[in-house]
């Protein structure tokens, strides 16, 4: 009787043995399975953020092909030169006409265009009012990403040039 005791320990042993086993892989298992989610998520929130970021460059390229703001002469367009009077007007129409400011809703989403604009001269200090040219945000605020480049504002009738910011910011 002893014989089969000592084997019936044994081999309750041994059960005992492969359970902590199969309990010590089940849990590696686990933790290889929550880590792999964890990072799938940080994958696609890297995703999410890149193309947030390319959306934020295509909004601010619609202005470089903006011809309604844009400096001309003789049809050709200047790049990164804008009309100080066309802002003015546009700026107007857009406060007059409510199908006019569906249609750039509708054609720039929701963004913040922003101006602007400083006097090149150092013996003066004249800072301009930014001029809010568009603003269409979101229901919901999540925050805004904001790209600022460099411009060349004219005034056509004075002939003279300014040093401008535009601000073009997306809502998130």
């Amino acid at each position: 009787m002893k014989t089969i005791s000592k084997k019936n320990k044994k081999a309750q042993l041994q059960i005992m043995e492969n359970v902590f086993v199969l309990i010590i892989i089940f849990i590696i298992l686990i933790i290889a399975f929550v880590f792999a989610i964890g990072m799938q998520r940080s994958a696609q929130k890297d995703k999410l953020d890149e193309l947030r970021e390319i959306e934020l460059i295509k909004k601010s390229q619609i202005l470089n092909f903006f011809p309604e703001l844009q400096c001309s002469d003789n049809n050709n367009l200047e790049p990164d030169c804008y009309d100080i009077y066309k802002i003015m007007s546009f700026k107007e129409k857009m406060e007059e006409d409510d199908a006019f400011l569906r249609y750039y809703k509708f054609l720039f989403g929701n963004i913040k265009i922003t101006i602007h604009r400083y006097d090149p001269s150092p013996n003066t200090q004249n800072w301009f009012d930014p001029v809010l040219l568009f603003d269409n945000p979101k229901s919901e605020d999540l925050g805004i990403k904001i790209v600022r480049f460099p411009i060349l504002l004219r005034n056509v009738i004075e002939e003279k040039d300014y040093f401008g910011v535009i601000e073009v910011g997306v809502y998130e």
